[in-house]
């Protein structure tokens, strides 16, 4: 009865550190699918350059989000240890180095922004992504920004801020959407430019408020006048973010970029199978972020147990965090399996383009559980401040099996865009096995005085 009761409770604890984490998560992602959604009214060439040029941006950026991801487990291993004042030391440092991030991926973007021809894609999406990559790349440091300010407040556990401000950002943005790509109250219609704008003016909105928030905030004010008493004050945490945010970062980079991989193959193989391949990925990356959300709420679990030296603790959130992972993914498998013919129709009315996404969608409800149980497995051991094994893995299974496995099965086999989304299912499998094994064994070697 005991063991039920200790599993209810870290149930009911994921759930609520993992539901506004969700929502917020939601939000990030909803705004490219209402970027594309607004934009396909323009036709699915739209369609097809919006993803184009939005997948680069991402491919490129979340190397550096992914560093920011260290900031949450930090900060809960801070407040594990009874010593929160730590987090503001944390948080300091997490600014400083967004500063550093915002200068180098900056000039990475500008230079992919002026040499998109190098992705032999179609005149349209080279013409149509170079003008939004680099309208949108003044954003950048604001991602940033808002990423560092939200895992910190992630970190304390206080997730529903970042929500909130994430909902009202994905409203404004919606909102700007549809004044700037189709001109309304008299201003020109600007097309994709205008999406790119909304996404800056959205994204800019968002980090003002978070970073007021932290500023105003009652808890964080004690925490300031804590840290400034203490000799931490004076350390620096950028080389542990570092340390352990460098790895995190190759990790995203090496999965999304991998994604993105398949869809500059789909560019390939015609306009029609771009179109079709950004919408079953546009629909399969709403549902990741739920995962996502789950897989936060373990590293934070995780993370405060770590710093506690809890090794039942750990155990215990990893199996509940797992579980609740399994159960998500199957729903929304059996969800993309009967509304395949329908979802397609949000996005656009091109009957080529409807039918081979129907079909996409299909892979995508395979891939649903590797998919969720690698994330969340990764999330995981980020709580336990294990990450280069992870960023390994992560190679291994995207760069050595899941891209060549696309190559190949699309236009060595004939497979056509299945061959893409069968790469996809192999190498996040691979990945799924590989990150829970490596989990159990970290575990099994902690050692702690009371594990």
């Amino acid at each position: 009865m005991i063991f039920s009761e200790t599993y209810k409770n870290k149930i009911k604890e994921a759930l609520t550190l993992a539901l506004p984490i969700i929502a917020g998560q939601l939000g990030q992602v909803l705004m490219g699918f209402f970027d594309t959604v607004q934009i396909g009214g323009l036709g699915h060439e739209y369609i097809a350059a919006s993803g184009f040029a939005n997948g680069i941006y991402w491919m490129t950026i979340l190397a550096g989000m992914g560093i920011l991801f260290a900031v949450s487990p930090l900060v809960s291993e801070a407040f594990g240890e009874n010593k929160g004042y730590k987090s503001i030391g944390v948080l300091i440092s997490s600014l400083v180095v967004s500063m550093v991030l915002t200068v180098v991926f900056m000039a990475i973007i500008w230079i992919i922004s002026s040499n998109l021809s190098i992705f032999k894609h179609s005149e349209t999406d080279t013409l149509l992504g170079g003008k939004f990559l680099y309208l949108v790349n003044y954003s950048t440091g604001f991602v940033f920004f808002f990423m560092a300010a939200k895992q910190f407040l992630d970190g304390m556990g206080r997730t529903g801020i970042g929500m909130y401000i994430t909902v009202v950002g994905l409203a404004l943005n919606c909102f700007l959407n549809w004044v700037l790509i189709y001109g309304h109250f008299g201003l020109p219609q600007m097309g994709i430019e205008g999406a790119a704008i909304a996404n800056g003016i959205s994204r800019a909105s968002m980090t003002i408020a978070i970073l007021i928030y932290i500023w105003r905030d009652k808890q964080v004010r004690e925490l300031r006048q804590e840290f400034i008493k203490h000799v931490d004050a004076s350390l620096s945490y950028v080389k542990p973010i570092l340390i352990i945010g460098i790895p995190a970062g190759l990790q995203f980079f090496w999965e999304v970029a991998a994604f993105n991989a398949g869809q500059i193959m789909s560019g390939w193989i015609s306009t029609e199978a771009e179109a079709a391949h950004m919408i079953a990925i546009g629909l399969a990356s709403i549902t990741f972020m739920v995962l996502t959300g789950i897989s936060a709420s373990g590293t934070i679990m995780i993370g405060y147990a770590y710093g506690a030296k809890d090794k039942e603790g750990i155990r215990v959130s990893g199996y509940t965090v797992f579980l609740l992972t399994l159960l998500i993914e199957l729903v929304f498998a059996g969800f993309f399996f009967s509304c395949r013919s329908i979802l397609p129709l949000l996005y656009t009315e091109n009957v080529e383009v409807i039918s081979i996404a129907c079909s996409m969608l299909l892979f995508a409800a395979v891939f649903q559980i590797s998919d969720g149980m690698q994330a969340v497995a990764a999330g995981a051991l980020r709580g336990m401040q294990d990450v280069k094994y992870p960023a390994v893995i992560a190679f291994v299974s995207y760069w050595l099996v899941m891209i060549p496995s696309c190559y190949f099965l699309t236009f060595h086999f004939g497979f056509g865009l299945k061959g893409i989304w069968i790469g996809f299912i192999l190498g996040l499998t691979v990945a799924a096995v590989l990150q829970l094994v490596r989990f159990k064994y970290v575990l099994d070697k902690l050692e702690f005085e009371n594990g």
